[in-house]
């Protein structure tokens, strides 16, 4: 489809799981001509992780506002100041000293229908043209190395992220180099491990199919995960975007 002016739709779900709190964080800010959306989610394992998950969302969101350019250098630039500050909030001694958080951020220009996106972790992004699913993003993961380099997975393996925010010393960031054109009917998904691990390739791709609009979509994913039943179910979050021509 041709470039063009776009509107959206968003929708949102996030719960806690079985889990005792719900590390998970997004948000989205959308102004007259563009959107930036993102989610985070509190990486297990490290105390803190919902203060660094929310801390990441919150920098995203109010740089972005202050200075609405989707650009590869604005994106770029705000997941650095995401992980500045998790870092900033670090304190020793406390459970958020070594505090960190996966992070998936989409930049939407809604005159021309422009996006970028980024990530660090296994928190993922996937777009979706009309009720084809075009790709999702590569995780961040020791899953992720094993699986390409054709090797077996354990238990123990599974989850270990090789990149997040909340390191003094960087992070690495896979970051769009040009951007994705959207178009009418296209749908974008931000996600937590906690939701897209309870679906295979197949259910994921046809998740959208026959919905009409992103709450339908997302009690879809909801009732995938209730399904799945697993009794060990971590936090879940999904924030759904549909585009329609302006």
């Amino acid at each position: 489809m041709a470039a063009g002016a776009l509107s959206v739709s968003l929708g949102a779900l996030s719960q806690v799981g079985r889990r005792e709190c719900n590390e998970d964080a997004f948000g989205y800010w959308l102004g007259p001509g563009s959107l930036v959306a993102a989610l985070c989610d509190g990486a297990g394992g490290h105390g803190g992780g919902q203060v660094a998950s929310r801390a990441a969302v919150t920098h995203v969101l109010e740089a972005f506002a202050q200075q609405p350019e989707v650009s590869v250098e604005t994106l770029q630039s705000l997941v650095e100041g995401a992980n500045n500050a998790v870092v900033a909030q670090q304190v020793a001694g406390t459970p958020t000293s070594d505090m960190r958080t996966t992070i998936v951020v989409l930049l939407l220009d809604l005159h021309s229908g422009e996006a970028l996106w980024a990530h660090a972790g296994d928190s993922r992004l996937y777009r979706w043209q009309g009720a084809q699913l075009l790709g999702r993003t590569r995780d961040q993961s020791l899953e992720q190395n094993l699986r390409d380099a054709g090797l077996s997975v354990s238990t123990a393996e599974a989850g270990q992220l090789t990149s997040a925010l909340g390191s003094p010393d960087g992070f690495d960031l896979e970051c769009l180099l040009a951007p994705q054109v959207l178009a009418n009917g296209d749908a974008l998904l931000l996600c937590s491990d906690g939701l897209w691990s309870a679906f295979d390739e197949g259910e994921m791709a046809g998740s959208v199919v026959g919905c009409d609009g992103v709450e339908a979509w997302l009690d879809r994913l909801e009732a995938g995960v209730q399904q799945a039943g697993r009794s060990d179910q971590d936090n879940y979050s999904a924030l759904a975007i549909w585009c329609v021509a302006a």
